[in-house]
């Protein structure tokens, strides 16, 4: 209707022009107008490399007078002109036709124009289709493993042949781990199949390596994980400590009474503190030469770092948190006994967030003080903290910081995370040099989920790990776990550790650490909630951290 009004329009406003004027000189011609008779065509789906029927388009001269140039021409891919009237001369209110089919080269969406030009201004139809390929999955490994199509809600646990509808497509596995492909596939990083679907796309699943190297499933979740020189595994649960083989063997376990934080020296000797703050020490044949004697009154969640040579620091919870708390740093030496101590008592709340120990046996701590508003009650921030000690208990320097995740490397410089607590993930990461002078700060602006951990090893790699958010963005769903690239000052491929049944579900990581020969311990459990459907503890093969096969 649009076009039929405008083509009246021009035609009245010539006859107008003709009769107010005085002369044909005076008169001036109307300019020239074509007008295709659609806006509009979809030519539907349509499989790659086939050809639709053709649509016929309409171009009407709507001046009145003849066009002497008119062309036509498509502005995009997948369309062809294949017959075309519209060969330069279209006299007054005459037609010409155009025919157009589609043939797609790629899946996916196609837009393309067609336009005809002769006139001041150009007219076109919008011409779209969509290209169908095929992806055909061949052969598997073995029962339990389907090949995934990442990001498109589809998966094959058998021989299947799957309609795709985008340019580009990667397969997965899952279990995730170590693939051979067969057929069209380009390998990218992390073990997948990258296949541009100009066609059907023949793939095999040849063989799949695991990612996990070797798991042992607890009643409990463990809460600490450390690793020896010699690449035996301790791992504090709660009731117990335990030792196993770099194969997954159990060598000890000896009973404990309220175990909440562990640490190891470079020797492999594992210590222990419990909830009264009372620090144990154990052997590598899980012998007790000594327990530290002082304990506090009230039960906490105490802070425990021990240096490679043994020398032991403990940050104890003193007081409570309903009237007032302090901290209390005490240092021991490799035979439990007090060297000196230090009381924080700066406000009426002291918290502790984090404790660290260098090679050289110096200690970080971070902590933040509150006070409480006697009006109202509520928490009021006084000042948060990063403080360095000598090993003798003088103070180095201070730096103000939020207190969050808080790690030390062998050199002494320290990685502080503040993770994005929204469902985009994401975190900024703080790296304060062994003098307490920041040297850097860096946005990961989104990630595989919230960062809950980092740790260093003793080769000075920095891993980190947390868990997804679930689709409603507030529980917890698949754990993951990723080595930080400190250049790229960005997290390298992530390893996702799956529920019991191996197919999503929440998973909590408490911990991890390294194996001498560069493979990754995970402990956590099967739950969002602490203890319950069981534990684990875990071992990656080291070459998820780098994505290499």
């Amino acid at each position: 209707m649009l076009r039929k009004s405008l083509l009246s329009l021009l035609l009245s406003a010539s006859v107008l022009s003709t009769a107010c004027s005085d002369s044909d000189d005076e008169q001036k011609p109307a300019p020239a107008v074509l007008i295709i008779d659609r806006e509009a065509v979809d030519f539907g789906e349509l499989e790659v490399g086939q050809t639709s029927p053709e649509h016929l388009f309409t171009v009407r001269n709507a001046s009145p007078s003849a066009v002497e140039s008119v062309s036509v021409k498509v502005e995009g891919s997948g369309f062809t002109i294949v017959a075309n009237t519209c060969e330069r001369f279209l006299d007054a209110g005459m037609e010409c036709e155009v025919r157009v089919r589609f043939s797609p080269r790629l899946a996916g969406p196609s837009e393309a124009r067609l336009k005809v030009e002769g006139a001041p201004d150009v007219d076109s139809a919008v011409l779209k289709g969509l290209g169908v390929g095929y992806v055909e999955v061949r052969s598997l490994p073995g029962a339990g493993v389907h090949v995934v199509a990442e990001g498109e809600g589809w998966s094959c646990g058998e021989p299947c042949r799957v309609a795709v509808r985008k340019a580009q497509v990667t397969l997965r596995t899952a279990p995730a781990g170590f693939p051979t492909w067969g057929g069209d596939c380009t390998v990218v990083a992390g073990g997948g199949c990258s296949l541009v679907i100009d066609g059907t796309k023949v793939v095999s699943l040849e063989e799949l390596e695991s990612f996990l190297r070797w798991e042992v499933r607890r009643s409990s979740h463990p809460l600490s994980v450390a690793v020896s020189a010699g690449g035996d595994i301790h791992v504090l649960e709660v009731g117990q400590l335990l030792r196993f083989s770099s194969t997954g063997q159990l060598r000890w376990s000896v009973p404990l009474s309220g175990g909440v934080k562990m640490a190891q020296d470079g020797a492999g000797n594992a210590y222990v503190v419990d909830s009264f703050g009372r620090v144990t020490r154990y052997s590598a044949s899980g012998q007790a030469p000594w327990t530290s004697s002082e304990a506090v009154e009230n039960p906490s969640w105490h802070q425990l770092a021990v240096s490679a040579n043994g020398h032991v620091y403990v940050l104890l919870n003193l007081g409570n948190h309903e009237l007032a708390s302090q901290l209390k740093l005490i240092a021991l030496s490799p035979q439990g006994v007090e060297r000196w101590s230090l009381l924080f008592d700066e406000g009426q709340f002291n918290y502790a967030s984090g404790l660290a120990v260098n090679a050289q046996g110096e200690v970080y701590l971070s902590g933040s003080v509150h006070n409480r508003d006697a009006t109202s009650g509520e928490s009021v921030f006084v000042k948060s903290y990063v403080r360095k000690y000598s090993a003798e208990g003088a103070i180095v320097w201070e730096t103000e910081d939020s207190w969050n995740l808080f790690a030390v490397n062998a050199e002494g410089a320290a990685s502080i995370l503040f993770p994005n607590h929204q469902s985009t993930g994401g975190f900024t990461q703080r790296w304060i040099g062994a003098d307490g002078v920041t040297r850097w700060t860096a946005t990961v602006p989104s990630g595989p989920g919230l960062v809950t951990l980092q740790t260093f090893s003793p080769s000075g790699a920095l891993l980190i790990g947390g868990h997804e958010f679930s689709a409603v963005g507030t529980e917890i769903g698949r754990g993951w776990f990723s080595a930080m690239n400190l250049t790229t000052r960005a997290p390298g491929p992530v390893t996702y550790v799956e529920g019991s049944t191996g197919l999503g579900g929440p998973t909590r990581i408490s911990d991890l650490a390294l194996t001498p020969t560069g493979h990754v311990v995970v402990t956590g459990g099967f739950s969002a909630i602490r203890d319950q459907d069981g534990g684990f503890i875990r071992v990656y093969d080291g070459r998820v951290l780098t994505g290499v096969p």
